[in-house]
C-alpha cells in the first residue's frame, strides 16, 4: 500500500508532500488536527471527529473553514487512494499568511490531510507509564498541533523504559501524553471533568458507553495519583490504540487488576468499529 497526502486539492504520495512557508502551522503551530480509524472504504466516527476538529479551529479564530460537507468529501476522495484494509486518516487545519508575521491578515485555512495504513488493535496491551507534572498550556481542550510537551514527555517516558507519560497538577491526573486517562474503582469508571486540562476524547466517549454494558456507573470527577495507583484498572484510550492498561507506574506494579474486564471492555470497542466500517 502507498500511503498519501492531500494539500489544498492536490494529491501527492505521502513522501513527495510539500507544505508552504505561509502555511501558519510551520511558524506558529496555528493549526489544529484530528485523527481518524478506518477500514476498506469506510472512516470510522467521521462526523464526530470533523466536528470536533471543526469546533476546535473556530476556537482559534480561523475563518472560512471548510463546510462538513467539503471536509467529508476530501476525505471520501483521499480514502479511495487507499488499498489498505486498516488506515488512518490525519486531518489539519491550519491559518494562512504570505509573511511570517504573528497576527493574521488573512482569510481562510489550509487543508492538510494523510492516509497511512495502520492496524487496528486486536487486544487490549498492557503498558508501563511514569507521572509528570502538567506544564503544558491552558488549551488542552483544543487539539491544536502545538505537540512539543507530549514529545519531552514521550521522550522521559522512554529513557524511563516506559511507553507513556501521565500528567497530574497538584497531585490531580489529567492525561496522557497522547491519551486519556480514566480508571474503575469500586465499580464505577470515574473520567476526569471536561475542563481546559484535558482534551475531550471521542475514544473515551465510547469507553463510557462500553462500561454501561458491564453494570459500571460512570464519575465524572478529579482523581488522585494515590486514587489512581489503587484502583481496580488505570485506562488509556486514544483513538488509534483503542484501549490499553497501565501495568506499573513509576516503577510500582499495580494490584488487583481486574484484566478480564479490561479485554471485554476493549472487544466491545473493537467490534463497535468493525460493525460500522463493514
Amino acid at each position: 500500500m502507498r500511503d498519501y497526502a492531500y494539500y489544498n486539492g492536490v494529491l501527492t504520495p505521502y513522501d513527495a508532500a510539500v507544505l508552504p512557508l505561509s502555511d501558519r502551522s510551520i511558524f506558529f503551530a496555528d493549526s489544529v488536527y484530528d485523527v481518524m480509524l478506518g477500514r476498506g472504504k469506510i472512516t470510522y466516527q467521521a462526523d464526530e471527529h470533523i466536528e470536533r476538529l471543526t469546533s476546535n479551529a473556530r476556537a482559534i479564530g480561523l475563518v472560512d473553514i471548510p463546510t462538513k460537507y467539503e471536509l467529508t468529501e476530501a476525505i471520501e476522495s483521499l480514502v479511495d487512494t487507499s488499498d489498505a484494509e486498516d488506515f488512518t486518516l490525519y486531518v489539519q487545519l491550519s491559518g494562512r499568511e504570505r509573511r511570517r508575521s504573528h497576527s493574521r491578515s488573512e482569510r481562510g485555512v489550509n487543508l492538510l490531510m494523510t492516509v497511512t495504513s495502520l492496524e487496528i488493535p486486536n487486544e487490549v496491551r498492557l503498558v508501563d507509564a511514569i507521572t509528570l507534572p502538567d506544564l503544558r498550556y491552558g488549551y488542552c481542550n483544543l487539539k491544536t498541533t502545538n505537540l512539543l510537551p507530549a514529545v519531552l514527555s514521550m521522550s522521559d517516558a522512554e529513557k524511563s523504559g516506559c511507553e507513556l507519560a501521565i500528567f497530574h497538577r497538584d497531585g490531580v491526573v489529567t492525561e496522557a501524553s497522547l491519551a486519556n486517562v480514566s480508571i474503575i474503582s469500586s465499580g464505577a469508571l470515574i473520567t476526569h471533568p471536561l475542563d481546559n486540562s484535558i482534551l475531550p476524547g471521542i475514544c473515551e466517549r465510547n469507553l463510557i458507553e462500553a462500561s454501561r454494558c458491564f453494570g459500571l456507573e460512570h464519575e465524572v470527577r478529579p482523581f488522585t495519583l494515590e486514587e489512581m495507583m489503587h484502583a481496580e484498572l488505570v485506562l488509556v484510550t486514544s483513538t488509534t490504540k483503542l484501549l490499553k492498561v497501565c501495568r506499573s507506574i513509576d516503577s510500582k506494579e499495580l494490584a488487583n487488576q481486574d484484566l478480564e474486564l479490561a479485554k471485554r471492555i476493549f472487544t466491545v470497542l473493537r467490534e463497535d468499529i468493525i460493525a460500522k466500517t463493514s
